[in-house]
């Protein structure tokens, strides 16, 4: 088996959508499969346990040794793996031949575990239509989007997308948002000074008044931000998601003694959710290792995989992961944070993030390799890392296909 992308609907757009229904590959290929002798890990339902996950007809049939597996059921060995429920990552690009950031959602995120990709803004309100055409009805991948609050998305780096706050339209987001609440499940923005100017608040009030309107969370792109965290923090509400939360750059997490700030640890008790959003400039060992230490762990850990990192310092969301459990994370909330957690955020929790008997067979089954890897992150440090999770394995909705060789 291997992972091969291939359109989900072979180049036909659904007539009709089920709101709030998830995305999911089409199930033709679907197969019986007992995946056995694994260590199966799913936080959410506080399952830690060496046992068999029984897959039919796409769906998850039953969590516990089977008594005599039929003669027709494929067998996945597990032994010495990982079975998890299949990774979300929740900050994403995923829209190659329009965003300059694009990616080929099955080739990078299916195709390296991940069962559902969330695009984290690469569409606007006049151009998510294609993403939804030509990406999300014609991939494998479970795709989910934050819709940009500036109309045309994230097309180019040559021109901040909010630095003319015209391209900013509140209603049209909403009515976009409102035509497919199945694939939309919030607001984003970039409030760096290379694409709103020194001067944020017109690009985040105009933001949130789409997010107020529709009730979903609203995502920040905090890097580079004119002011900082401090000042953005307490214009957040609960559910919202600030990503790039471990950038080593001027105005994060952490005050000048390494402490992370009050404004921070305010913000989490009131429900705000922080978010790796790794990148190709917003991940720093240092300001992870230090926030970590102190209690204060990303709820959500993601990859912000794109065209200009996916051959490095990011690699794929597997990598990413790896990242944390070196800088201190335990393996169970590492894993929580790229199933249960992310699928809360963007409240997909009844279809994804957990194995429940009955749901959709989403499932990544890892290696926990032990040794030495050079891993760099994105402010230009590298570290050694002792712990590596490979994926081997991937199963979307039934349907499994091994995992070529990663970076």
């Amino acid at each position: 088996m291997s992972v091969v992308p291939e359109a989900r609907t072979a180049g036909v757009v659904p007539e009709a959508r089920t709101a709030g229904a998830v995305p999911e590959a089409r199930t033709a290929d679907t197969a019986d499969v007992d995946i056995a002798g694994g260590r199966l890990l799913d936080p959410a339902q506080g399952v830690d346990a060496m046992t068999t996950v029984s897959v039919r007809g796409g769906r998850i049939a039953r969590i516990g040794d089977m008594p005599a597996p039929a003669a027709d059921v494929q067998r996945i060995d597990a032994a010495g793996l990982l079975v998890t429920p299949g990774l979300v990552d929740l900050h994403t690009h995923l829209y190659p031949g329009v965003s300059h950031y694009g990616i080929e959602p099955d080739e990078h995120c299916l195709g390296r575990g991940v069962t559902t990709a969330v695009d984290a803004g690469s569409a606007g309100a006049q151009t998510f239509t294609g993403l939804l055409r030509y990406v999300i009805d014609r991939s494998r991948t479970g795709i989910l989007a934050f819709l940009n609050i500036a109309v045309q998305g994230m097309i180019t780096n040559l021109v901040g997308e909010l630095e003319d706050i015209r391209w900013a339209s509140p209603d049209q987001a909403i009515a976009r948002a409102r035509e497919h609440p199945d694939v939309i499940v919030g607001i984003k923005v970039r409030l760096g000074y290379q694409m709103v100017g020194d001067d944020p608040a017109p690009a985040l009030r105009l933001a949130r008044q789409a997010s107020d309107a529709l009730g979903l969370p609203l995502m920040v792109h905090v890097i580079d931000m004119r002011p900082g965290l401090a000042w953005l923090l307490p214009r957040l509400s609960r559910g919202d998601i600030v990503t790039h939360c471990f950038h080593g750059n001027d105005g994060g997490v952490l005050d000048d003694r390494g402490r992370v700030i009050a404004a921070a640890l305010d913000a989490r008790e009131r429900g705000v959710l922080f978010d790796v959003g790794h990148g190709v400039g917003s991940f720093d060992y240092r300001v992870a290792r230090a926030a970590v230490s102190q209690g204060f762990a990303p709820d959500t850990v993601s990859s912000d995989l794109h065209a200009h990192n996916v051959g490095g310092p990011v690699y794929d969301q597997a990598t990413t992961l790896s990242k944390l459990l070196h800088v201190g994370m335990p393996l169970d909330e590492v894993i929580r944070a790229s199933t249960s957690t992310p699928a809360l955020a963007i409240r997909r929790q009844d279809g994804i993030g957990s194995m429940t008997v009955g749901a959709s067979a989403d499932l990544s089954i890892l290696e926990l390799r032990t040794g030495h890897w050079a891993l760099p992150d994105a402010a230009g440090h590298t570290e050694v890392v002792e712990r590596l999770l490979v994926p081997k394995v991937v199963i979307k909705a039934g349907r499994p296909d091994t995992i070529e060789a990663g970076p």
